[in-house]
């Protein structure tokens, strides 16, 4: 008698596939793609225990999606991120697996994201922070370092810095850094002309950098162990941001790589930075996202009305 594959089986086997088609076709980034997977994965092991009855994904109908959002009321972000996954999902399987799909995600509606202002980092804190900053060895604490003060001087994201390839940097005549490029979301690249934080400690960071190694293509790399050469993770830094913020009695929301990249933006546009500047700066695709930025300007906006002419 042949046993029957487990239900949770026959609709995980093909998310390998899937994950390799979101890097080769779609562009998006490890992070991304670690993301939508794990998306994926949850929903087949809730299918095969819920809904036994389904064997392929070729079954799955938009009924059994609004259920499992029902069932676990995501947050409105995720709840647009999981439509986001399920629709990459959805699209790989009906053309390179070729499967007949059910509409499926594309019948459930967006949910509208509540406006919030960004959290951030002013400058001092971001001192106070990278003071706290600290490593298991003295070399590994001065990679920390500078890991974090790169992030705030660039607005890079964490997985465009940690990829940042020697090769990619551009120097002047004195060997300042100057401007990078770097690969982005849609695996678009983009060039940043770097800030004199982000140029003073690219410079001292590749200097010392020089005297464990000469040959990695990885800027922030490991410089000891058997990792020697290879890319540090984001998680790493996640957890040295998260470490550095409480023992700085920092807000716990504002200490993530993500808002060093808000601080960024955030100081940009108080110095008087157009919104258009920044959005380039920081890769955004529509101006609509650098939004979130402009309730930054009270001042200007107050200039801004009392330059109409007094008509009385």
């Amino acid at each position: 008698m042949t046993a029957t594959m487990p239900t949770s089986s026959m609709l995980t086997d093909v998310l390998k596939g899937f994950a390799g088609y979101l890097k080769r076709e779609e562009g998006l980034s490890p992070g991304t793609i670690r993301q939508y997977g794990a998306d994926c994965s949850r929903l087949a092991n809730w299918l095969s225990e819920y809904r036994p009855q389904i064997t392929s994904w070729s079954d799955v109908r938009t009924r059994d999606l609004r259920a499992y959002m029902d069932q676990h009321e995501p947050e409105p972000a995720r709840n647009r991120r999981l439509r986001a996954s399920w629709s990459k999902l959805w699209g790989y399987l009906s053309d390179v697996e070729d499967l007949t799909m059910h509409p499926g995600p594309i019948e459930i509606k967006r949910v509208k994201l509540p406006s919030r202002q960004p959290k951030y980092l002013t400058p001092g804190e971001i001192s106070r922070l990278l003071n706290a900053v600290d490593g298991a060895s003295p070399e590994q604490e001065k990679r920390n370092k500078a890991v974090v003060a790169f992030l705030y001087g660039t607005g890079c994201r964490i997985a465009e810095a940690l990829s940042l390839k020697v090769e990619n940097v551009e120097f002047e005549f004195d060997g300042t850094p100057h401007k990078i490029r770097v690969i982005g979301k849609g695996d678009k690249e983009r060039t940043i002309f770097l800030s004199p934080t982000a140029q003073r400690v690219l410079k001292e960071w590749l200097g010392f950098r020089q005297l464990y190694i000469a040959d990695s293509v990885i800027v922030f790399c490991h410089l000891r162990s058997q990792k020697v050469g290879q890319a540090i993770t984001a998680r790493s830094i996640e957890r040295v941001v998260k470490a550095a913020g409480e023992r700085a009695g920092l807000a716990p929301e504002k200490c993530t790589p993500h808002k060093l990249r808000h601080s960024h933006a955030t100081a940009l546009v108080k110095a008087g930075r157009r919104l258009e500047e920044v959005q380039e700066i920081l890769g955004h695709e529509s101006i609509a996202t650098t939004r979130i930025y402009a309730h930054l300007e009270p001042e200007r906006l107050a200039a801004a009305a009392a330059s109409l002419p007094d008509i009385f």
